[in-house]
């Protein structure tokens, strides 16, 4: 049972093919890591660890895992009272950033702290906790939602001064993007104006545009992307060798095992290189299947938003499902030269440790919230009508009740906290 509104919803399951792809995706990095760890590791370690990256890879998976069920079994709506708590967690990791010793740096970035042989990166645990703070936030200030004063510029406020640290301190620019674009995707579901909406984005391309001139490696960055072929053993050097690995997978893939740029052509193979080496090794076939895997799990998550039984619950479900649209969006478009690289891992396949983690724990929170999706525990609720299609139904605030649902199950002030 879970309580909504003073009244307990019965839980059903949970939404199985959400599970089921991350599933499929965890399985797919694997298989990748044991494929590629023989050659990298040997670059790594010599001979003494030929199975660096994929035993390193199975520790995160299970540590994930645990995350996973974990959150899976917390009731969403305890997030609503910690998301606090998380953000500030988030945020005192981001000031541990600054200090000397602690911090740890990697090709111009500060993005770690380590802890011993422990290292964490703050950015990955601020991108849920941010998603969590905001639903709980436009759920208490649902009046203010269309608000210029009272919704646009706090919002603005805070989705800003992340930003600001994640770009400026980190120097982490795919990351800064991905919470930008889910955060505003959040205020949109939540009723944002359309007005709002347009200056909203066209004041934060302004502001990306700022931070990619005044970085030199990013304009350098910015100008590669627009002519690839410009400087192929230099600062194009990286693109040009994705292109070439996925345009020698061809149709079907050269074999598993088999790619030929993972030794040592092209840069960062099993982290943000990892999708051009499953076109490399799987062809058109294999890439596209991760596109459409991608594609139905946001889907789903959308679906879980769309039915979720309050507006907390709504636009967190959707913060996540956004979050890992976009970063998969960007992690293989740059691949594909259509965006320019970012350096941000491919969610549930690339190697690595936080950002693993991190995302199967939010995967597991959305899970938990698809256990009380209305639509399929209807029969539980006295007098539950189906929910009318379109945007209004993750909006919310307005004078018209989106779902006959919500009028039974509207979360009081005293509840939320």
């Amino acid at each position: 049972m879970n309580p909504v509104g003073g009244r307990s919803v019965r839980a059903h399951h949970p939404d199985y093919v959400i599970a089921l792809i991350i599933t499929v995706l965890l399985a797919i990095g694997l298989v990748m890591m044991y494929s590629i760890s023989p050659i990298l590791s040997h670059k790594l370690t010599g001979n003494s660890d030929r199975n660096y990256y994929f035993v390193n890879q199975i520790k995160y998976v299970v540590l994930g895992l645990a995350a996973w069920v974990v959150a899976t079994a917390i009731p969403y709506t305890k997030w609503r009272v910690w998301a606090p708590r998380l953000l500030a967690l988030a945020i005192a990791g981001l000031v541990g950033l600054l200090v000397p010793g602690l911090s740890h740096s990697s090709n111009g970035a500060t993005r770690w702290i380590g802890i011993g042989s422990v290292s964490v990166q703050p950015a990955e645990i601020l991108k849920l906790a941010l998603i969590l703070y905001l639903a709980a936030w436009f759920e208490r200030h649902q009046k203010d939602v269309g608000s210029l004063w009272d919704g646009v510029l706090p919002f603005s406020i805070m989705v800003g001064a992340a930003s600001f640290v994640i770009v400026v301190f980190q120097r982490d620019m795919g990351t800064m993007m991905v919470l930008a674009l889910a955060t505003i995707g959040m205020y949109f579901a939540a009723g944002m104006r359309w007005r709002h909406f347009g200056g909203l984005v066209g004041v934060g391309a302004v502001l990306g545009w700022g931070a990619v001139v005044a970085f030199p490696h990013r304009l350098s960055r910015l100008t590669t992307f627009l002519d690839p072929g410009k400087d192929l053993t230099g600062q194009g050097y990286h693109i040009n060798q994705a292109l070439i690995a996925i345009g020698s997978g061809g149709f079907f893939g050269l074999g598993l095992g088999r790619s030929i740029q993972v030794y040592g052509y092209l840069p960062e193979a099993a982290n943000d290189s990892i999708y051009a080496i499953i076109a490399e090794e799987f062809g058109l076939i294999g890439s596209l299947a991760i596109v459409v895997l991608f594609g139905l799990l946001v889907y789903r998550g959308l679906q879980v938003a769309r039915n979720a039984p309050d507006m907390f619950a709504r636009l967190a479900a959707a913060g996540i499902s956004l979050w890992l649209m976009f970063q998969a969006m960007i992690n293989i478009g740059a691949m594909l030269a259509v965006l320019p690289l970012t350096g941000i891992p491919l969610p549930f396949i690339s190697y690595g440790g936080t950002s693993l983690v991190i995302s199967l724990f939010a995967a597991g929170i959305l899970l938990n919230i698809s256990k009380f999706t209305v639509r399929e525990g209807a029969s539980d609720l006295p007098g539950t009508a189906r929910r009318p299609r379109g945007r209004s139904s993750l909006a919310a605030g307005r004078s018209t009740p989106r779902f006959g649902a919500a009028r039974h199950l509207e979360l009081s002030d005293a509840n939320s906290r």
